[in-house]
């Protein structure tokens, strides 16, 4: 898997022990960067190209940026989605099945004996399912408050399980995780040869903890270094 960008030269040929870097000191640029990778769907012209192959692929659907780990959660609307379809399948495909009919059956009575204690012309919707239950009951993931590296490896988790991403990229996690930290996050990554991406705004005091770092400076030069 590689991504690059249409206006710059840069290359990041995706490893499973890579560790690749990218500097952008140039403000405007950087603002740009984070809006064609964070909402590449809403943006609608990224300059940002992810393919694998020499085949291009939808970025949204390979490619997560999180532009804020602290705000990570495994409950966004569409995780939600996802967890609901495959509950729904399993549901659907297991002795559960003969439960769920009898919650429906259960739901229409009471509706039914609702609306006859009332002297009211009341009517009930009768496109209850499956997922109309699961919201009603409001399953959902645990949302740990635990320590930030595990709530990262526990959203990256269930992002590749339930949406096949397999490239993270981290905005300034620079600034919230610690050497040892960052270590065991690529650790992970390799561990579950998924890809990751570190894009920060000015460059850490060492780089040679990377395999790879491009540097857009402020002056919109751009600079390519192999650490290793």
């Amino acid at each position: 898997m590689r991504l690059r960008h249409k206006d710059f030269k840069f290359i990041f040929e995706f490893r499973e022990n890579g560790k690749p870097l990218l500097v952008i000191e140039n403000p405007t640029i950087f603002s740009d960067f984070i809006k064609e990778l964070y909402q590449p769907d809403i943006v609608g012209d990224s300059r940002f190209v992810l393919s694998e192959n020499e085949s291009p692929l939808v970025m949204e659907e390979h490619l997560r940026c999180i532009v804020n780990p602290l705000d990570v959660s495994l409950n966004e609307r569409r995780l939600l989605g996802k967890l609901y379809e495959k509950l729904k399948r399993e549901i659907m495909s297991s002795e559960l099945l003969l439960e769920n009919n009898n919650v429906l059956a259960c739901l229409e009575e009471y509706a039914m004996r609702i609306i006859q204690s009332m002297d009211l012309e009341l009517t009930y919707s009768d496109k209850i399912d499956v997922q109309s239950i699961l919201k009603l009951l409001d399953i959902r993931f645990e949302d740990r408050q635990g320590a930030l590296l595990d709530r990262i490896v526990s959203y990256v988790e269930v992002m590749h399980q339930l949406l096949g991403i397999r490239c993270f990229v981290f905005v300034h996690l620079l600034s919230y995780l610690t050497e040892y930290e960052l270590e065991k996050l690529y650790e992970y990554f390799q561990y579950h040869k998924l890809y990751v991406l570190l894009m920060e705004s000015s460059q850490p005091s060492d780089l040679n903890c990377f395999s790879n770092v491009v540097i857009i400076d402020k002056d919109i030069c751009e600079i390519a270094l192999h650490m290793r």
